[in-house]
């Protein structure tokens, strides 16, 4: 059973979560203000993807590591890189490996990009993703982890998103990180496969159609679909009315 969803109010400040802040606020800004935000653009990892693939392939362990950890650490801190970092697993590890490694990375940054938001940046998530708050809190009230499993199946919502503002609301971090691997294996197949095609295509919009989202997208609503068969079948019947 889900906890009740927490009143957001502000939290004392202590030294070590100054620090933490700090730390991540720093890792923020070598991100965008150094050229490491450029290697996860299509047109540079389709042109260094035979010269990088060369290097992986001299230090496969060490590549593993080290793209897993660097993706990890980019999630955690809900930066939009989860589709990038797909394609980049698919165009440099393949289609199976690349799935095993990006499925890791995103259960593990999303789990701990929940708890920065729960315990080191409410203030910041209330803030910077408010427009989000109202009707995510609302949707958890009403429908719980079944709420979640919708908001990763569907393709239109931001991943980074849903990880910070669920942070807010009263779910256990086992449930989240288990409705997150199971709702987001999808969009991580699809993403990684367009990866293995980096080679042969322009762009992934030459595979990502607007017919796919909206197949995508009716896929996010069948977990209300099955809550509402559920809800039918277990519908008790009407009691019959006894004849005086």
């Amino acid at each position: 059973m889900e906890q009740p969803t927490p009143t957001l109010e502000p939290r004392a400040f202590n030294y070590t979560r100054l620090i933490l802040i700090a730390v991540l606020g720093v890792l923020m800004v070598v991100f965008y203000f150094t050229n490491l935000a450029d290697y996860f653009t299509w047109d540079t990892l389709k042109a260094q993807r035979d010269q990088w693939r060369t290097m992986i392939e001299a230090n496969w362990s060490m590549a593993i590591a080290v793209f897993t950890i660097l993706s990890i650490a980019l999630m955690s801190l809900s930066l939009p890189v989860g589709s990038a970092l797909s394609l980049a697993a698919g165009a440099l590890f393949d289609m199976w490996m690349g799935v095993l490694l990006i499925t890791i990375a995103s259960a593990i940054g999303s789990a701990l990009a929940f708890l920065i938001s729960r315990y080191l940046l409410r203030d910041f998530v209330r803030h910077w993703f408010g427009r989000w708050l109202g009707p995510v809190l609302r949707g958890f009230d009403r429908d719980g982890s079944r709420y979640l499993l919708m908001l990763r199946l569907s393709p239109v919502v931001p991943f980074f998103a849903v990880n910070a503002a669920m942070g807010l609301t009263g779910m256990r971090l086992r449930n989240f990180f288990l409705v997150t691997v199971v709702g987001m294996l999808p969009s991580c197949f699809l993403y990684v496969m367009v990866g293995t095609q980096i080679m042969k295509i322009n762009s992934p919009r030459d595979i990502i159609s607007t017919k796919l989202i909206v197949l995508l997208s009716l896929l996010a609503l069948t977990p209300f679909l099955f809550g509402w068969i559920m809800r039918r079948v277990r519908k008790p019947e009407p009691a019959p009315v006894e004849s005086h």
